[in-house]
């Protein structure tokens, strides 16, 4: 919609000629017959009484203040019914007005991701760090990043996106649990480092403690310099220990979140403390089911528990007993019925099916998600990668030819994945073809880089092996060699990485 608040007709006597104010009682009746609607949860009647007052020729003659409080009635009625294009349109012209404070400028960063206007969402969540950075905790991690990285995607809004960044990182902008988001501080290095500013690229590098975003910039040689200037801060085994206790003490200072335990976790599976995850997370289970159903033992159980029960399994596969790991893996997809997530679990499951082999219960598990609500771009391709492979595991071509082809047709959501797609077609041409187009891709070149790393041994399933092999083929041909070689580097990590 275009909205266009109503002007003064042009033949209209100066206001300033009469010796009284004008008379708004008019709009000002309608705007709270408007509000009381909203109340009462009437939001069409309501958009449409407001948007009358909008349109009334005597809105401009309302204080700023009024007319300003107008429109997010208006956004917020829009919002009710669901018309977020139009509850965005109307806080963009709310936020124009001296009154907007962080509160309208989230709620248009949020609306702004809600309809992937990520370029209106980068300029709503740089404004709230450079004038509100300590209201940036109130957005949540997945829209900070979401933007930043759908930024990535249009090249027209490179320059933009790189002023988010450094506005994210003067008002020092951390995702929950004080952890450092890295991989948007990586960025920044490499700029620095592009402008030959060292000193910038040391200062920033001091808060990126992340071992897997250390490994990304070893093996990528536009950071060569940065490595060979600070070698002791590229000491990946002591930042995997140190993040483990950083996120221990988050865990402990937290006893009634599950947020900083799953990151802890995460954490351990970087040194290989299966056995620590696998003991914790049933200490959690425990604590969870002795809890009472109105009072549970922890505030984001809904968000957070069949994390827990999957990353039990992962540590259980990291073990080696399989059996054991997808019973879990089950269960967590059993969590669905309370658990805000209706969609990994049973992606997860569906992967662990097709590595034994089971291709019916492998769609199975994927039956009940909605394809429109609960899937972004990248989880589309991930539930139709598990589809493609179970359909070749079943012999039914025709089903996994429709599958290709959307794979194909929408690669840019999830680039490994169609890589992985292609070597499971048996295609190591076109494999090999799109991972060197990768690899000169200066946005998903550490991500290509990243896959061709060797990580401590663990585990696998002979499913796992075969893609493994697949795998080690397209990266042993002189032409992709070549290509990793000009840009970066394959190394022995001493850490694990359970998923690479």
């Amino acid at each position: 919609m275009t909205m266009t608040i109503a002007a003064a007709p042009a033949h209209a006597v100066s206001i300033a000629s009469f010796p009284f104010p004008p008379d708004t009682r008019a709009v000002e009746a309608a705007i709270e017959r408007g509000h009381k609607s909203l109340i009462d949860g009437k939001y069409a009647e309501a958009s449409k009484i407001i948007d009358e007052a909008l349109q009334n020729p005597e809105f401009v003659q309302l204080t700023k203040n009024r007319q300003f409080h107008a429109l997010l009635l208006a956004s917020e009625a829009a919002r009710g019914r669901e018309d977020y294009l139009a509850a965005h349109e109307f806080m963009v012209i709310a936020t124009e007005y001296p009154d907007a404070a962080a509160e309208q400028w989230l709620m248009r960063a949020r609306l702004a991701s809600w309809i992937d206007a990520w370029g209106d969402s980068g300029v709503a969540v740089k404004t709230v760090a450079k004038n509100w950075p300590q209201s940036l905790a109130e957005l949540s991690d997945e829209t900070v990043q979401w933007t930043v990285m759908q930024m990535g995607r249009d090249k027209k809004l490179a320059a933009e996106r790189l002023e988010l960044l450094n506005a994210l990182y003067d008002a020092k902008f951390q995702l929950e649990w004080h952890v450092e988001p890295t991989d948007l501080w990586r960025e920044l290095v490499l700029q620095a480092l592009e402008r030959k500013d060292m000193a910038r690229a040391r200062a920033v590098l001091k808060r990126i403690d992340s071992p897997g975003s250390l490994v990304r910039m070893r093996i990528d040689r536009r950071f060569d310099a940065i490595v060979q200037a600070e070698p002791g801060a590229f000491d990946v085994a002591a930042a995997s220990q140190a993040e483990c206790r950083k996120l221990r003490h988050e865990m402990t200072a937290n006893p009634t979140r599950l947020g900083p335990v799953v990151q802890y976790m995460y954490s351990l599976f970087t040194v290989g403390e299966y056995a620590e995850v696998i003991s914790l997370a049933d200490r959690i289970l425990a604590q969870n089911a002795k809890a009472a159903k109105d009072k549970p033992a922890f505030d984001d159980v809904a968000d957070k528990l069949n994390w827990i029960y999957d990353l039990k399994s992962q540590a259980l596969r990291g073990l080696g007993r399989w059996d054991e790991a997808l019973t879990i893996q089950e269960e967590a997809r059993r969590q669905r019925e309370t658990s805000t997530d209706k969609v990994s679990q049973a992606i997860n499951l569906g992967g662990s099916y097709l590595l034994r082999h089971r291709p019916d219960d492998a769609l199975k598990s994927l039956e009940g998600i909605d394809w429109a609500r609960d899937l972004s771009g990248y989880g589309r391709m991930q539930l139709q990668h598990v589809r493609l492979r179970a359909y070749l595991q079943m012999g039914n071509h025709e089903e996994a030819e429709k599958v290709f082809a959307y794979l194909r047709e929408n690669k840019i959501d999830a680039p490994d994945s169609w890589q992985e797609a292609m070597l499971d077609w048996g295609d190591l041409d076109g494999a090999a073809a799109h991972y060197i187009a990768r690899l000169h891709d200066p946005e998903d070149r550490v991500s290509a880089l990243y896959a061709a790393q060797t990580f401590r041994p663990v585990p696998r399933l002979p499913g796992e092996l075969e893609s493994t092999e697949r795998w080690r083929k397209m990266l042993a041909r002189p032409d992709v060699t070549t290509a990793i070689n000009e840009v970066g580097r394959r190394e022995q990590h001493p850490i694990y990485d359970l998923w690479n």
